[in-house]
């Protein structure tokens, strides 16, 4: 008897220390802290009131009813405390705590869950149309065939792809390519929708439409360069070399002039690798030039 009085004990304290109140600031949908932005969307906090973005747009039964101008982006602070009075009668089948906004939109399907808790269970949310959300079991699929472990590697990253799991995806063009779902939503997330693009073949039909079937968030904002350029500056700096096997100018290959024989020709292809006019023997109405690399005999293009 006191055996079980003392095992009670014991899971009663240790359900307490998992309920541990945080220190800071928790979204009023999922409860949680501010988190990863790429996974939870921005924080946003007003009116006494904190929530995650992507917890405002992909709870089941939250409306927007306000301008983008009022509340969070349209979403009404009234609104929201209503969505969390209502989650608060809905238990999540992942942590068993209630507070689950989200449920999947599979048909009869009645599991519900918090946005963080669906992540870590292989939930999916889809950022268009309807913003449906799915749990694990009911989410979309792709056919990814297996290949040989250590043969593939995620372009993005150049890490090894060893084994086929929901946290790779697989591009609808160049072949299947198939990249970690994490390089490709950052990658989403650096390039934003008009620049977001395959990173192979540059496909922007098919490749965001599959992207946004298998629930890459794809911000509809300037991309990341153009918001901070001082944080890209690198992507602007001009190659100033000249790789020709003897370089004929007598201030060097870093050097180079604004016209006239001594101009820098950038390779046409890849951009990364230059020579002078003169020291490729390159016309002076020469405007394209390929390397070596690009093209074994260096041939001029136009």
């Amino acid at each position: 008897m006191q055996t079980t009085e003392i095992l009670r004990k014991s899971a009663k304290t240790k359900r307490v220390t998992r309920r541990k109140p945080s220190s800071g600031p928790v979204c009023r949908l999922c409860l949680r802290e501010p988190g990863d932005p790429e996974k939870l969307g921005e924080f946003l906090q007003k009116d006494n009131l904190s929530v995650h973005y992507f917890c405002l747009i992909l709870s089941s039964k939250l409306p927007q009813r306000g301008q983008s101008n009022r509340g969070f982006h349209g979403f009404l602070p009234e609104d929201i405390r209503k969505e969390a009075a209502r989650a608060s009668r809905k238990i999540c089948f992942v942590c068993k705590r209630k507070g689950a906004a989200i449920n999947c939109q599979k048909d009869q399907c009645v599991r519900n869950f918090h946005l963080p808790c669906g992540l870590e269970r292989g939930c999916l949310s889809q950022f268009f149309g309807e913003y449906k959300s799915f749990c694990g079991k009911h989410r979309p699929t792709q056919n990814i065939r297996r290949r040989n472990v250590g043969e593939e590697s995620c372009i993005l990253c150049c890490e090894d792809l060893s084994q086929i799991s929901v946290e790779n995806i697989q591009s609808p063009c160049c072949s299947q390519t198939i990249y970690h779902r994490k390089c490709i939503q950052k990658y989403a997330h650096t390039s934003a929708k008009h620049f977001f693009k395959c990173p192979q073949c540059n496909n922007r039909e098919e490749f965001p439409k599959e992207m946004l079937r298998m629930g890459i968030h794809i911000p509809d904002r300037d991309a990341a360069w153009e918001l901070e350029p001082e944080a890209f500056s690198e992507l602007y700096q001009r190659y100033q070399h000249c790789d020709a096997p003897i370089c004929l100018y007598e201030q060097g290959r870093d050097s180079s002039e604004e016209e006239g024989k001594w101009h820098l020709i950038l390779c046409a292809t890849c951009g990364s690798h230059g020579t002078h006019r003169n020291c490729s023997s390159l016309r002076s109405n020469c405007k394209k030039w390929e390397c070596e690399e690009c093209a074994p005999a260096a041939k001029v293009i136009g």
